[in-house]
């Protein structure tokens, strides 16, 4: 077994509670973790999916994908499932988003922070943050911030389960001893430091955010 599992199984398609009338947001939703969540989101009737990513054209094929899945297990309701145009390493595009979800959606149920970069050369964001700092953390930090509003207003709902899905990894353990480098962040290569380390920073952040939303928003479900 994986030395980090918890051993405990969970079975997405029994598991999962019903999603009947929930809006779901998952970032970077066209590949990978992302997509694969989707996948299997799809086949239990939420309302709507937005797949939030930075290529509509890759994003389109996804969502083409998703519902050829829902029909091809016979699901009676598929979701919508609507392109959110997001690049997490540009503010102005991050708030474009924020905006583009708020006037179409009046309740967020499920915010999966997924999309991410990994093992980059050194750079920065359009802010000036060490990428994959800026784009794994910073970006995300941003959206849900731009998103609170609506994350608690659902929340407030009768019988609301609102959740909000930070994804890390055991990676963080290759962050800088003593946490993350708040003085280097600024640097493309966070002041030479090598670029798995640089990730395992960006991981260590997304733990420690998630930990304080989950302290200070304890009406919202935040793992």
């Amino acid at each position: 077994m994986w030395p980090f599992s918890s051993g405990v199984a969970f079975r997405p398609d029994k598991d999962i509670p019903p999603l009947i009338d929930k809006v779901i947001l998952v970032t970077g939703g066209n590949i990978g973790l992302g997509k694969a969540a989707i996948d299997v989101l799809a086949q239990h009737e939420p309302a709507t999916i937005w797949l939030a990513a930075r290529s509509p054209e890759k994003a389109e094929a996804a969502i083409a994908d998703v519902l050829a899945q829902a029909r091809a297990a016979g699901i009676a309701r598929p979701p919508a499932v609507r392109f959110l145009e997001l690049d997490l390493t540009s503010f102005a595009s991050i708030r474009r988003a924020a905006r583009t979800f708020r006037d179409a959606a009046d309740r967020l149920d499920v915010l999966m922070l997924n999309a991410g970069v990994m093992a980059t050369p050194p750079g920065l964001t359009s802010e000036g943050y060490e990428l994959q700092f800026g784009t794994n953390h910073v970006g995300h930090a941003l959206l849900t911030k731009l998103l609170l509003p609506t994350l608690l207003s659902t929340a407030a709902r009768p019988a609301a389960d609102v959740r909000v899905v930070v994804l890390s990894s055991a990676a963080h353990m290759m962050a800088p001893r003593g946490g993350v480098k708040l003085d280097a962040v600024t640097s493309p290569d966070c002041h030479g430091m090598y670029t798995w380390r640089r990730y395992g920073q960006s991981k260590l952040a997304n733990i420690l955010f998630a930990r304080q939303l989950a302290l200070e928003y304890p009406q919202l479900k935040v793992v």
